[in-house]
């Protein structure tokens, strides 16, 4: 049992760290930004805090909301919200992703980006520790109006871009090259890894104690 859940944290540390590499190459092609780090960069910015701490709070607020609505949390989630943003602090405060100048080179940052979010968040999935504070909210929101998960969550991405406009993040052709091509790219990587992600079922908080506790062998891909 420990030796399952060792290799599980394994997969969700590796996920994780991709996917925060692959967000802060998205923050240095300086060409427009995915619609939740239009929001922190704004808020970074309005705030005089670090993009890191901003998705920090995001991230809690998201869970927070979704948990009051009667949605679950796991170990994964709670990594996604607490250890993603220091790591991507970290990468910025280091340099080792040089800032772009030119629409080219930025473009091609923001598609290298994209790439390795989509491969972070298949090792994240693929641990089956908790859906992502983002991803839980749009359940709750698809649940409790009746409406599609992907109609709710253009209305929040539209939100939460004016939002973060309006307090200095920026926008740019990135902006709608992600928010157009991120959830094709990420069909796209989990077709060819072969990862049923629809039929994953990611564990929550009390079913991993429950579960390290009676010695049930955990279900994974």
């Amino acid at each position: 049992m420990i030796r399952e859940y060792t290799r599980r944290l394994l997969w969700l540390a590796g996920g994780l760290t991709v996917s925060s590499v692959g967000i802060t190459m998205m923050l240095q092609a300086n060409i427009g930004l995915e619609p939740w780090s239009v929001l922190q960069q704004g808020m970074a910015q309005t705030f005089g805090m670090t993009y890191g701490t901003a998705a920090v709070i995001v991230g809690a607020v998201v869970i927070a909301i979704a948990v009051a609505c009667g949605e679950s949390f796991g170990i994964g989630t709670l990594g996604n919200i607490f250890i993603c943003g220091p790591l991507i602090d970290l990468l910025l405060y280091l340099g080792w992703v040089p800032a772009m100048e030119r629409l080219w080179s930025g473009t091609l940052m923001l598609l290298g980006g994209l790439e390795l979010l989509a491969l972070g968040t298949w090792l994240y999935m693929k641990s089956a520790l908790g859906a992502g504070p983002r991803d839980a909210l749009m359940v709750v929101l698809a649940r409790r109006t009746g409406r599609s998960v992907g109609l709710c969550r253009a209305v929040v991405e539209i939100i939460i871009i004016f939002a973060g406009w309006r307090m200095g993040g920026q926008v740019g052709i990135g902006t709608v090259i992600s928010a157009l091509g991120l959830g094709t790219l990420f069909n796209l990587n989990f077709a060819l890894l072969r990862f049923p992600a629809a039929e994953v079922h990611q564990e929550n908080l009390s079913e991993t104690l429950r579960r390290l506790r009676g010695g049930e062998t955990p279900q994974t891909p």
